[in-house]
């Protein structure tokens, strides 16, 4: 008889895992903005957006912050802000969501692709140096899954050649990297308010910066070219576009700012559980972590070998079929794609990232963690649980492809 859900067996959990958690102080602020009759953003003082936008920056010690609509424009904006365009190159990490990438292509430039470090799956900064060419302009750095990347080294040879540091800090809402917040320790920080993320009012994004040039010029591109408070007084304003966030989308990521180091520390709290348990299952092994980064997503190394050969899309498959929200194998992208990515000055065809691969086709397996860490213990427990089923029946998955198995 199968054990597995994915062979059709009874899976370890059938509770979903939901998220965004809602309560009483979200549907208050989305009442208050129904009933004021200003949906958009007004551009005074008072307004949710400003007030977002005047309570994040004072959380995250920053002079500027920036409301967009989405993560992806906080990116392409930043770029535009400190001048990347056509002809010019930005160095991004070769295993993460293209968003960094595309962005880097909207504005004219050519993304240039870094290997990841095995031991965070952040850039790794030893591959910096070989990747810096006389048109690099900027880099991005990614906080994968809510880690951070090694930052004094990725400043140290931003630095040395006169590059600009974008923190992309998609995933790393309220991380810390030695005592200091992600998104403030590069020239500028992007953050994205997606349906998945840490904070989360379905869309929307933000952009940090202490550089008050930037901080001026990245208003301006998300406003149309308005400056706060005064209508464009130039033709040359209008040539910005609108990015700009909802009055509904701030009001509710307001109250989720004030939850947010609480939430930080739960899920610290039972990502350690999940570390001491996971290192006990031979064959398994918990990634390398920050004591004080926020988990977007937990993840831990897969080694095939102590379970037959079972490949590492499998045994996730395998996990999500057991209840747990397990990132599918499209979530563990390699940004590079020549099919995607081409360019009259650069050759895609042949890039090559080991470390990246190795992730993506050998060994990351990835929970989402924005709501399964949050709870007392339970749902943490229910992770270790439903893995040590997974591994203790792996043998039945020998057998199971693609094509055939009720799940896939």
């Amino acid at each position: 008889m199968a054990m597995l859900g994915l062979n059709g067996g009874e899976p370890f959990r059938t509770d979903p895992f939901s998220w965004p958690l809602v309560g009483p102080e979200e549907v208050a602020a989305i009442q208050e903005v129904l009933a004021s009759g200003v949906w958009g953003h007004a551009m005074s003082s008072d307004c949710q957006v400003t007030s977002l936008e005047r309570e994040f920056a004072e959380h995250y010690g920053v002079d500027y912050a920036i409301a967009t609509t989405s993560g992806s424009t906080a990116l392409e904006v930043a770029l535009r802000t400190i001048g990347v365009g056509s002809g010019d190159e930005v160095i991004t990490p070769a295993l993460t969501w293209v968003a960094p990438q595309l962005a880097v292509v909207l504005v004219g430039a050519d993304p240039t692709f870094v290997d990841v470090t095995p031991a965070t799956y952040c850039l790794d900064p030893n591959c910096l140096e070989e990747a810096v060419t006389p048109r690099t302009k900027a880099i991005i750095a990614v906080h994968l899954g809510g880690n951070p990347c090694d930052m004094d080294e990725i400043m140290r040879v931003a630095d040395q050649h006169g590059l600009v540091v974008i923190e992309d800090c998609a995933q790393s809402h309220g991380s810390e990297y030695k005592g200091r917040l992600t998104g403030t320790i590069g020239d500028l920080g992007c953050f994205s308010f997606e349906k998945s993320k840490l904070m989360t009012a379905g869309e929307g994004g933000m952009i940090i910066t202490s550089n008050r040039h930037w901080g001026n010029d990245a208003y301006r591109f998300v406003n149309a070219g308005m400056q706060y408070g005064a209508l464009p007084r130039s033709a040359e304003a209008f040539t910005h576009w609108n990015h700009r966030m909802t009055e509904f989308q701030a009001a509710v990521l307001r109250v989720q700012l004030r939850r947010l180091d609480h939430e930080r520390a739960t899920r610290v709290e039972n990502a350690a559980y999940l570390d001491d348990q996971i290192s006990q299952i031979a064959g398994l092994t918990p990634l390398n972590r920050a004591p004080a980064q926020n988990y977007y997503s937990y993840v831990f190394r897969y080694d095939a070998a102590r379970f037959g050969g079972v490949s590492v899309d499998m045994f996730r498959k395998a996990l999500t079929a057991e209840g747990l929200p397990c990132f599918s194998s499209a979530s563990h992208q390699l940004a590079y794609h020549p099919s995607i990515f081409s360019s009259p000055r650069k050759d895609y065809g042949d890039v090559r990232a080991p470390a990246a691969e190795t992730a993506r086709y050998e060994e990351a397996v990835g929970i989402q963690a924005s709501r399964a860490l949050l709870d007392g213990g339970q749902d943490a427990k229910d992770i270790v649980g439903a893995i040590l089923k997974t591994t203790e029946h792996a043998s039945e998955l020998l057998g199971v492809s693609w094509g055939t198995c009720r799940s896939c």
